[in-house]
């Protein structure tokens, strides 16, 4: 036998003495059953707490990116796994990586532009309307007036020669061998002709427009033909009144009683 073999030997005596052998207390199995099952309970608990903290962390970091710029562009976050519990040892508890929080940035200002209005160059001056641009109502012109002597440089008795010359005849040849009427040169809208007689010269005057001194005529009733003249006579559909200068004033009117053309008649006519 070797050295080697003495040595063994030795060593089991020793450690087969019963004096060496270590017996467990009484009631040790339990102790032991129980120390087991709060160690279970201390990995449990451990591993709920760190599955909650994950929890919190990730909702953490989403209020964080919401509260970003939209128009930065992050990263994805990596996405971790919920820790899986043994009955052995507790799942480690993963913390996601933290970010730092951007400011928020304020709202663009609004683009609200303010249109002055433009100064006007210097060396000049602003004027302000005079008082003729504005706006007045002007009254009516007065009517043309026809009587009691004629109209314009026309009058009554005039001869053809002398009425021709005053350049208002129109279409005036020769002298007239019987009551003619001629037209005038200006047109028809005062005075629509003139007629002549060869013994008594200009002896009617046909109005249109034109309005005696007493400012009626074509348009008007009766009842101001009596206001104006109160020597009205009436006649066959027309009244007759004296114009002052031994001519006379004929009015013919419709059936309503208005004047639709009237004339400046001097005696003896046509």
């Amino acid at each position: 036998m070797n050295p080697d073999d003495e040595l063994g030997d030795e060593l089991r005596r020793l450690f087969d003495d019963d004096r060496l052998a270590i017996r467990p207390a009484s009631g040790a199995e339990g102790a032991i059953v129980r120390g087991a099952r709060r160690r279970r309970r201390r990995r449990t608990a451990v591993a709920a707490s760190g599955g909650v903290l994950t929890a919190a962390l990730l909702v953490t970091a989403g209020l964080v990116a919401a509260r970003q710029d939209p128009g930065v562009h992050q990263a994805a976050q990596p996405t971790t796994a919920a820790p899986t519990t043994t009955s052995e040892a507790p799942g480690p508890v993963v913390v996601p990586p933290s970010f730092p929080e951007l400011p928020t940035q304020p709202p663009a200002p609004s683009s609200t532009t303010t249109v002055l209005p433009a100064s006007p160059p210097a060396g000049t001056s602003t004027r302000s309307p005079s008082s003729s641009s504005r706006t007045t109502v002007r009254p009516e012109p007065e009517a043309v007036v026809l009587g009691p002597t004629g109209y314009g440089s026309l009058r009554l008795g005039m001869s053809f020669d002398e009425a021709k010359a005053t350049g208002l005849l129109a279409d005036a040849g020769t002298a007239p061998a019987e009551c003619t009427t001629y037209r005038l040169t200006e047109g028809a809208a005062n005075v629509a002709s003139v007629t002549i007689s060869p013994t008594g010269g200009v002896v009617v005057f046909t109005a249109t427009g034109a309005r005696t001194p007493e400012k009626v005529g074509a348009g008007s009733t009766v009842a101001e033909l009596r206001n104006a003249y109160p020597d009205l006579t009436a006649g066959a559909g027309n009244y007759s009144a004296a114009a002052g200068s031994g001519a006379n004033y004929t009015f013919y009117v419709d059936s309503a009683k208005t004047v639709v053309r009237w004339e400046l008649v001097a005696p003896p006519g046509c």
